[in-house]
């Protein structure tokens, strides 16, 4: 048998993924990054005080050192990898990754250079954001991306999503939720004929990603995706 030797915090060990949540109180249902039951291996949750859903999508920057003490708190709990519940916590992506020693993937919008790699060139990619006025050509381009290759489209004023989710609603219609996602998306096909993949940006919309799936043929990549990416390459 091997030796284990203790770790200074954790009351308890063997956690894969560490997230990063919002400040925010919601249902979190499952295939949502913040419900534990969306993932096959242990996940540890952290709360990053005071990041309510406008400051990380305005990237405030005074929440940056809150961002990095909470992925250190993770890190000392022994997770192998640092992820979050937000797309627009790219804004902190390079703090935090220079402040771990351990792979750190707060976006969804990570996937994006991955993707543009994998279509032809003329094509382009549909992003599903939960705030589209935040989705900016400056956060595309830090995300390593060309933005002229990027359609942006944000569901903020989507009834139901618009009244749930950032509306801090405390029950939540999937079904009707579903249905705004995949009538956005057939929008964009519909509108952008050259449209060769989608991203969900929001990390409370995975549940409907196959649903998308379903409705366009289209590769749908959310992060689930790159979660679970990057598990088996911390933890095959």
């Amino acid at each position: 048998m091997p030796i284990y030797t203790a770790r200074q915090h954790p009351a308890a060990y063997g956690h894969a993924v560490g997230i990063l949540l919002l400040d925010y109180r919601g249902p979190f249902v499952p295939g949502d990054v913040g419900n534990a039951s969306t993932y096959s291996y242990p996940v540890l949750f952290r709360t990053v005080p005071g990041a309510s859903s406008r400051r990380v999508f305005d990237g405030d920057e005074a929440l940056a050192e809150a961002v990095v003490d909470a992925a250190r708190a993770l890190e000392a709990h022994g997770v192998q990898g640092i992820s979050s519940d937000c797309g627009f916590f790219l804004a902190y992506q390079q703090r935090v990754a220079a402040a771990v020693n351990i792979p750190v993937y707060l976006s969804s919008l990570l996937q994006l250079p991955f993707m543009a790699a994998t279509i032809d060139p003329a094509r382009l990619i549909g992003v599903i954001a939960a705030n589209g006025k935040s989705l900016t050509p400056a956060l595309l381009a830090q995300a390593g991306v060309d933005p002229a290759r990027v359609i942006p489209r944000g569901l903020e004023t989507e009834p139901v999503f618009g009244g749930s989710v950032t509306g801090g609603a405390r029950s939540l219609d999937t079904d009707a939720v579903c249905a705004e996602v995949v009538h956005v998306a057939r929008q964009l096909q519909h509108n952008h004929p050259r449209l060769g993949a989608i991203l969900i940006e929001c990390s409370m919309l995975p549940p409907y990603s196959k649903a998308v799936q379903d409705a366009t043929g289209l590769p749908v990549f959310d992060f689930i995706t790159m979660v679970d990416w990057f598990q088996a390459a911390t933890r095959d």
